[in-house]
């Protein structure tokens, strides 16, 4: 097996030994997990993301819950990682997603012990920095979605991209293959 760090997921898609994992798809009233595991952008721009929360509710129908180091700006690697394991440990939480990216997440995503995520596998979605996270949970055959992040995608002036909310809402809701038009 390579024993790089970042890359045995290369050899497992090659050896067909990842396998995975079947997410549960939500339902309208799940909760979901709102994070900044990297930049708590919803300290300085709080009212773009009380859009964002608010789009979650009305596009949706889900019900966004805050972790402890959301809108804490400067909180450490060690806070921020209790916030993401929470969330995934929490049965009541069905997905996960991120405020926005930002610029640190590689110092300390490495370090978290997959367990967590093993037994409780559900939907992450973040972009730029949580790449960091959506690696750690491919590594351990767990989906996530690159994008859609509460400060960007889902706080769009004006309204949401339908294009955006068709693709979020088959990600999280529907079940079986979905082709992606542009």
């Amino acid at each position: 097996m390579i024993s790089l760090q970042g890359v045995t997921f290369i050899h497992l898609l090659k050896t067909n030994k990842l396998t995975m994992k079947k997410l549960q798809k939500l339902q309208k009233g799940n909760k979901v997990a709102v994070l900044s595991p990297s930049f708590a952008a919803p300290a300085i721009f709080p009212k773009v993301f009380e859009l964002g929360l608010q789009r979650i509710r009305d596009e949706f129908g889900l019900e966004p819950v805050e972790y402890p180091t959301t809108r804490k700006l400067n909180a450490s690697a060690e806070d921020r990682t209790r916030d993401i394991i929470a969330a995934f440990f929490d049965p009541e939480i069905k997905a996960v997603i991120a405020s926005i990216g930002g610029d640190d997440q590689v110092t300390y995503i490495h370090k978290m012990s997959p367990e967590v995520f093993l037994k409780n596998p559900k939907p992450f979605l973040g972009y730029s920095d949580n790449s960091h996270l959506c690696n750690f949970l491919f590594q351990h055959g767990i989906p996530s979605y690159y994008g859609a992040c509460v400060m960007t995608q889902f706080a769009m002036q004006g309204e949401m991209d339908r294009y955006t909310v068709e693709n979020i809402r088959h990600a999280l809701f529907d079940s079986g293959e979905y082709e992606i038009n542009s």
